[in-house]
């Protein structure tokens, strides 16, 4: 398994395990915190295209 692929793999369960969070806890959602919800997407993109 090449390293970004892993990286992308773990940026997505990231994503999603905050985002599925959020939805119980809404100060995970709050304003200065969900920048890191946007960074784990923008992970998942990145390594998954330089993963290519």
């Amino acid at each position: 398994m090449k390293m970004q692929n892993k990286i992308a793999n773990w940026c997505l369960v990231l994503f999603f395990l905050w985002y599925g969070l959020g939805a119980f806890v809404p100060s995970l959602m709050a304003a200065p915190i969900n920048y890191i919800g946007a960074l784990l997407a923008l992970g998942v993109a990145v390594f998954t295209f330089l993963g290519m």
